[in-house]
């Protein structure tokens, strides 16, 4: 039989030119065991028990190890990214805005429940961050009383400030400090705003998240995450190989260039 060396080429064109895809599907077990990024050493993987946790909420399964929130508690300067009180106007937080702010930061870096809403950061300080997670309308109300009457000069505060020698924020140069109240025009604007899109509010009757609701209940985000994890699951694709046919024009050359070609032996 002759064989040219064209034919064999065309033989591997051909075969080339299915190409083959491999989609790697993630189930709803994958997202609901998701941590977020944090770059320091109390932060973990896959999400476990940690009975000694300050951030009481996730004790049972937790995403950070203890002291995670330590530096916040004693000078609200968390893990050297983030001074609360960069404006010297009022370098400490209000007890009640410490509390609420604790508990979102807790959230934020020890939450086995937010995998839905973590994507890859885009620059510093995080590898990761959350984005669009819904948040309860009354929450965002709860931290935004809480808070209002606070000093900021950065309006989202992963792209406004500058950074210091050791990685904490600090007001870029002839940046204003204003309270909230001016810096922000509402509560549902604080919330969504302050950490780049990483919280939507929705109103409480839509499935939303809290990050202050009674340890001593139900986790009221175990449901929302859940159904948001199977939503996500279900269209993330299909596992296994996928083969996609090759164009007809490649097909005609290939065929064409099969009977044209002279014998090689």
């Amino acid at each position: 039989m002759a064989v040219t060396l064209t034919k064999i080429l065309c033989f591997a064109f051909l075969n080339l030119g299915m190409v083959v895809k491999a989609d790697i599907r993630m189930s709803a077990d994958d997202y609901l065991n998701m941590c977020i990024s944090v770059p320091n050493e109390y932060s973990k993987s896959r999400p476990s028990p940690e009975p000694g946790l300050e951030c009481t909420r996730y004790r049972d399964s937790s995403c950070c190890r203890p002291n995670m929130t330590t530096s916040f508690l004693e000078d609200h300067q968390w893990m050297n990214m983030t001074d609360y009180g960069h404006c010297p106007q009022k370098p400490r937080l209000s007890p009640e805005c410490e509390r609420l702010n604790h508990d979102e930061v807790c959230f934020y870096a020890c939450s086995p429940h937010s995998g839905p809403w973590i994507v890859i950061g885009n620059g510093y300080p995080y590898s990761h961050r959350l984005k669009n997670l819904p948040l309860c309308a009354s929450q965002c109300d709860k931290w935004w009383n809480a808070c209002k009457e606070e000093y900021t000069c950065h309006r989202n505060w992963l792209t406004d400030p500058a950074w210091d020698a050791n990685g904490m924020n600090i007001c870029p140069k002839d940046a204003v400090c204003r309270k909230y109240t001016e810096m922000y025009t509402s509560a549902a604007d604080f919330c969504n705003t302050i950490w780049d899109g990483g919280y939507h509010v929705v109103p409480d009757t839509e499935s939303c998240m809290e990050f202050s609701f009674d340890p001593a209940k139900p986790n009221p985000n175990i449901p929302v995450s859940r159904a948001a994890a199977e939503k996500k699951a279900a269209v993330s694709g299909t596992s296994g190989l996928k083969m996609y046919l090759p164009s007809g024009l490649f097909v005609l050359f290939t065929l064409f260039l099969l009977y044209t070609a002279p014998p090689l032996f």
